[in-house]
Parts: structure tokens; sequence; C-alpha cells
């Protein structure tokens, strides 16, 4: 099975110009700004060439390998590491790059404008990190009108509709595809006339109230939506669309990342169908939380996570199989719902089989 980094050596030496931009340059692009690029690049629309980036980037970092935690792929640094020396990104220019973390909010939040020559300006958004409050920001969604990445990028989205003229395409992976939907989806008629197309690669879905909203059903035929055969993440909640389905042989998490998922030609393979085990595991889990009030839900995640960080661990690299048997503990010795104790014995289980099984390096 071939794969993205397979794809950097078939069409790497084609410039965007003889092969114009697709799904998997997507994808790859949307990694880009995944490292800490703080310095690296502007905050504003001063641009600056990727390969220069990441000269910078090896230089701050003394030429040390850097890893993202365990949410985020290996292979995420290695193609930052490889584009500069790949003829199709070389030309690749990065602006406009923030940053935000705010524990006390729950608020984790990253973006990054890039220009491909002769073609529109394509707006990044970073999805989860590794740091648990990430992921309960990703929880919040069940519960929330908005949580605070939103609104952080459809303030980042209306900053780049004023400072570049021009179209625009938006997309990320994870929270990622979430927030670029959302700051799509919340602007008004003139300015959502300027998105040519939004990529959400296996990214959470929202409420019924919000895909009612207007502005989301004027953005939603320019929605392309992909999750893999095996996605879980992609699946909670709901796009109001049908997504698209890419083939994969990964299973859990190792699903989520797409640098595991299949590429032929120009872009993904697709699958004909989810597997038997992702439409179950979506059933239950959006059945459970329907089920649920919102004020339950609340409190729902507020306990989970205060279950997780009880455990001593901040990032997910953090959860050892010691942490996860402890925290099943803590799950067990509550008083609360039996559903509720059902579905987070049911998410802690999963991770520790998942860790069980991730191969040792």
């Amino acid at each position: 099975m071939s794969v993205l980094l397979d794809y950097l050596d078939w069409r790497g030496d084609l410039s965007f110009q003889v092969d114009p931009v697709n799904e998997a340059d997507y994808y790859l692009i949307s990694k880009i700004g995944c490292p800490d690029l703080t310095g690296l690049v502007p905050s504003d629309a001063q641009e600056v060439p990727l390969p220069e980036v990441v000269a910078s980037f090896r230089a701050q970092t003394g030429n040390q390998d850097v890893t993202l935690g365990v949410s985020q792929s290996p292979q995420v640094m290695e193609s930052f590491y490889r584009l500069p020396s790949v003829p199709r990104f070389q030309p690749l220019m990065l602006s406009g790059f923030r940053r935000k973390e705010k524990p006390d909010r729950t608020e984790q939040f990253s973006a990054l404008t890039l220009r491909i020559p002769d073609c529109p300006r394509i707006i990044t958004f970073r999805g989860t990190d590794d740091t648990i409050l990430a992921w309960k920001e990703d929880f919040q969604m069940a519960v929330m009108d908005s949580v605070p990445a939103q609104e952080d990028a459809l303030c980042y989205l209306r900053w780049a509709m004023n400072a570049y003229e021009g179209d625009f395409i938006l997309c990320g992976h994870s929270k990622g595809g979430n927030l670029a939907i959302y700051a799509a989806s919340m602007l008004r008629l003139e300015l959502q006339d300027r998105i040519l197309a939004v990529y959400n690669f296996d990214g959470p879905g929202f409420r019924d109230a919000f895909l009612r909203e207007e502005g989301y059903r004027r953005i939603l035929p320019k929605l392309r939506i992909l999750v893999p055969q095996n996605s879980m993440i992609g699946l909670l909640l709901s796009s109001g669309k049908d997504p698209e389905i890419v083939a994969c042989n990964c299973f859990g998490v190792r699903a989520h990342d797409g640098f595991t998922w299949e590429v032929l030609g120009k872009g993904f393979t697709r699958a004909e169908a989810l597997n038997p085990s992702s439409i179950m595991f979506s059933k239950v889990m959006n059945e459970t939380l329907l089920d649920m009030s919102l004020e339950a839900r609340e409190a729902f995640i507020n306990d989970f996570f205060q279950i997780m960080t009880s455990t001593g661990a901040f990032t997910l690299t953090d959860l050892t199989e010691v942490k996860l048997l402890g925290a099943l503990e803590i799950v067990s010795s509550l008083s609360r719902n039996k559903e509720v104790h059902k579905f987070a014995s049911s998410m802690i289980s999963n991770t520790l089989a998942d860790l069980r099984s991730k191969p040792k390096q």
C-alpha cells in the first residue's frame, strides 16, 4: 500500500503549474503549521519561504529531532523536514502564524497562511495537540454553541481576508477541519464567496442546531469531508454531509493519522464503505451523547477529564499503561450514571489497548 510519503517520491518533481494542487497536497500542507513556528513565520502578512522557515527551525532546535507527542504522527515532522527538498513544495510562502494556549480556558489554537504562486491562498488550522486540555476542548464541542478555538478561527479568517486579496482554500486535520468549517460558516455572504473549498480531514462534526444555520447551509456545497474507513474522531457528531471514505488498513487512533491513508495518483484511494466496527462505534458514541441532557454532557466531560488529569498526566504522551489503569479504578469509584461509567471506561480501555498495541521504538 502506498501512502503520502510515497506520493512525494512520485509527484514531488512536478510543479503546481504543471500538476495542480490536489487533496494529498492539502493534507501535507495542513501539517506544515504543526510545529511551533513562533518567531520563524511572521504573525502578520509578511511572507517567508518554506525552505528558510525549516532551516531556521533546525537551527533553533540545534538540529535535534523534535517530536509532537503521541497525538501527532512521527511522519508530520518527517514531512516538515523533507518538503523544502521537494521541488513541488519549495515555492511555498508562509505568513500569518498564530498560536494560542490558555489552559485556564481549555483553549488551544494555531493557524497558518500559505501561498502557492498563481493559486488561491491556503489557510490551515491545526488540529488537537498532545495536551489533555486540547482533547477536552474537542469534547466540549458536544455541549457548547462554540468553543474558544472556534472563535479564534473565525477571528483569524476575518483578519486574513482583510489582509490578503483574492480567494482562499481552507483546510485542517482533526479539530483543524472542524475549525475550518466553523469559521467559513460564520462569515457574511460576500466573504464566503471568496472561499473556493474547505477540506476537513477526519475532523469532528457539529451539533444539529449549527447544521441548520444559514451560513453553514451556504458553505455546505464547498465542503470536502474525508474520513478513513475505520474512522472514530471524524464520526463524532455530524457534518450534515456524507463523507468521502478513504482506504486505510489501520484501526483506532492510528486510522486518524492521514499518513496511514492509502494514496493512488493525485489523491487518496476511496473505500466503498465504513468498516462495521467504525459504524458501531459511531452509533454507540452518538446515541450516548444524544441521550444525555446538555448539563449531563458537560458534567461527564468535566468528570472524565478530571479523571485523566488526576493520573498526573498533562499530555497524551504522559498516559502510560500504569496511569490508565489507575484512571479505570477512579472511574469505578464514581457514583454517577452507569451509562457514563460505561462510556468513560470504554474510552479509557480503547486508549489503553491502542497504547499496548503501539510498536516499541
